[in-house]
């Protein structure tokens, strides 16, 4: 059965590049130089960011692409950081630099910016990031650690760890059917779409499960980003395995109608090749507002290898 997922985004973020880093960026800001790692982070955590104090809370950052930007954002905003600036030296993909984020990011939220032109005709992008509800995040965060707890013993490996956590997805939740027909403001409202259709309900859509395997993924210390495609209406995961990729989509291992205690493994950690192959998904074309797989690919690579 093709489960529908519409984006329930509504977002309106937008990050602007602008020249910069290569023009003495302490100089034009008006702040000294740094290096700034996320160390903690499941992504990339000796990535060295350079960060130029300024009148922004969380300071200014200067990026070199894309991806770049899309890491900064989504390690930023996992970390609990809600605004900072971006200055780049060639004009980047503000789309693409959201969805990028999106992927990293440990649920869904919104992002205004604000742009100053600088003296020597440069701007500086400011963003500021709003979660949809900070306490339910940290209670979801919360509940993936005590799953986590309850079902991980040390002995297991990587593969039996994601294992153990997919199947108490499927066994603890109901794919949620009537949620599917929820107009675009209901569905702002529905916890059906977020993991606390999961942990609070057991009942959600393709986005609740790939959220809350999402934040069980990360209490276990294992990386994943969070795909989306608009063409299937659909939402699923991309795992790092031992640091190879693997895509899992518990949704559609999870039975329609719902089948007490029983759990599927079509779509449990395949390999790229193998998901071409079947013909099941249909991701997004590579577009000005998309990101195709090929593209999310190379991010998981940029992020996770």
């Amino acid at each position: 059965m093709k489960k529908k997922w519409k984006w329930l985004l509504g977002l309106c973020f937008m990050l602007t590049a602008c020249s910069g880093k290569s023009l003495a960026l302490p100089e034009v800001l008006g702040g000294k130089r740094e290096t700034v790692t996320f160390s903690d982070s499941l992504y990339r955590p000796d990535q060295e960011f350079e960060k130029i104090s300024c009148d922004v809370r969380e300071g200014c950052y200067a990026v070199d692409s894309e991806m770049e930007a899309g890491l900064l954002i989504g390690n930023l905003v996992r970390s609990g950081q809600r605004e900072a600036a971006i200055v780049a030296d060639e004009d980047l993909d503000l789309d693409k630099i959201f969805i990028y984020a999106l992927a990293l990011s440990p649920s869904t939220f919104e992002a205004q910016y604000t742009q100053r032109r600088m003296m020597n005709g440069t701007r500086r992008t400011i963003f500021t990031v709003t979660m949809e509800d900070e306490q339910q995040l940290q209670r979801n965060r919360v509940q993936a650690r005590r799953i986590v707890d309850e079902n991980v013993s040390a002995e297991m490996d990587q593969t039996e760890t994601i294992r153990v956590l997919h199947d108490w997805l499927v066994l603890h939740t109901q794919y949620d059917e009537e949620a599917v027909a929820l107009n675009e403001e209901e569905r702002r409202q529905s916890l059906a779409f977020r993991a606390s259709g999961v942990f609070e309900r057991g009942k959600a859509t393709c986005s609740g499960y790939m959220e809350a395997m999402d934040l069980l993924l990360e209490a276990a210390g294992i990386g994943s980003i969070r795909v989306f495609s608009n063409t299937m209406d659909h939402a699923w995961n991309l795992v790092s395995l031992d640091g190879e990729m693997r895509y899992l989509d518990a949704t559609f291992d999870d039975p329609v109608p719902d089948q007490p205690g029983r759990v599927m493994y079509d779509f449990f950690l395949i390999e790229p090749d193998t998901l071409k192959q079947r013909g099941k998904y249909e991701f997004d074309p590579a577009t000005p507002t998309t990101i195709s797989q090929t593209e999310y690919e190379a991010f998981f690579n940029y992020c996770l290898r």
